[in-house]
């Protein structure tokens, strides 16, 4: 399968993530869909240009991240693909009612990345941790996707994703994990591990693996 055949699902998972965090950073409903609006468009453009190619003799030929020999990089477009499906299934969480927030300030350091949960908001549909990520030279920057999993001692079944909201310094990233459901009213412990910081896009950020682990009494 060429890169070329490849491209309208490459397209599509770059447009859902855009939209994903704009609609989590705040932006509206209208933002979200005017890309798909013109993640449409542009997808009609790109099909008729491929569509043109072979009458005119020419080839079409896109490029992507890749490892070696301009294959794509698939291990970049599965964590992609994995975020983008995650982030949207709990994009919706601080919608819902705030019911509580428990302050927590744990830190847990592993790999030479020190982890600090700085608190838990709970609310009707799920929940938002916030953390804040250190580093120091030689260790790089963490990047800005969270892997993360989440448990209770209930036996919930809980979707996390989260992401990068900003830095506040060299070496230090802020993030937002959100999870659903919200935790049950039978659980007494919820456990959240972060397993990895990814970003699959070039820039100074690498791959750091933990994992951090935290336990937050409910």
């Amino acid at each position: 399968m060429s890169v070329a055949s490849l491209l309208p699902r490459f397209l599509l998972l770059g447009f859902v993530l855009l939209a994903t965090v704009l609609l989590m950073a705040g932006y509206g409903a209208a933002v979200g869909i005017g890309i798909l609006a013109g993640l449409v468009l542009g997808w009609a453009v790109v099909a008729a240009l491929m569509a043109m190619a072979p009458r005119s003799g020419s080839s079409v030929s896109f490029l992507t991240r890749s490892r070696r020999g301009g294959e794509p990089d698939q291990t970049a477009m599965a964590v992609i693909e994995g975020h983008a499906r995650d982030s949207m299934r709990v994009a919706g969480v601080d919608a819902g009612v705030l019911r509580r927030v428990i302050p927590l300030g744990d830190a847990v350091e592993a790999g030479g990345v020190r982890v600090e949960l700085v608190a838990l908001e709970i609310r009707d549909d799920g929940a938002i941790a916030t953390l804040v990520s250190h580093t120091r030279p030689p260790v790089g920057n963490t990047g800005h996707f969270v892997e993360a999993t989440v448990s209770d001692d209930a036996g919930t079944a809980y979707v996390a994703a989260g992401q990068g909201t900003g830095g506040s310094g060299l070496g230090t990233g802020r993030y937002e994990i959100r999870l659903a459901p919200a935790p049950l009213a039978g659980a007494v412990t919820l456990i959240l591990r972060v397993e990895a910081f990814l970003d699959p896009f070039p820039g100074p950020a690498v791959e750091l693996r933990g994992p951090w682990e935290f336990r937050i009494a409910l």
